[in-house]
């Protein structure tokens, strides 16, 4: 259940990543960010299912330790360093997008009148 994640809220997390797992039920994204006064916080990401990822693109080689990653996510409810990730297919990786996530058609590609 996503129960635990504000999914009225949207923030910004940017840091590095520290450990990326494909498992099943949900991919978890660990992330080392410098939100927060004592810096080096360790947040947790929580994604979709590997299956429903795929089919966007994602990898289970996507996300590699120490890549500096830009992403949104709905944090927790409690607070706690957390969240579910809000848009997979607004990620940057390493200050670009991810390759093969992001788009069914590139930005500016014309798609076709039904």
């Amino acid at each position: 259940s996503f129960a635990m994640y504000s999914r009225d809220k949207t923030i910004t997390l940017s840091g590095t990543v520290k450990e990326f797992a494909w498992t099943s039920p949900h991919v978890m994204i660990q992330v080392l960010s410098d939100r927060g006064k004592s810096g080096g916080v360790l947040w947790s990401i929580e994604g979709s299912s590997p299956t429903v990822l795929a089919r966007g693109g994602w990898t289970s080689t996507l996300l590699r330790p120490g890549d500096k990653i830009s992403l949104g996510l709905h944090p927790r409810k409690d607070g706690a360093a957390g969240g579910l990730l809000a848009d997979e297919q607004q990620m940057l990786v390493n200050g670009q997008p991810a390759k093969g996530v992001l788009w069914l058609f590139q930005p500016g590609e014309e798609t076709c009148d039904r």
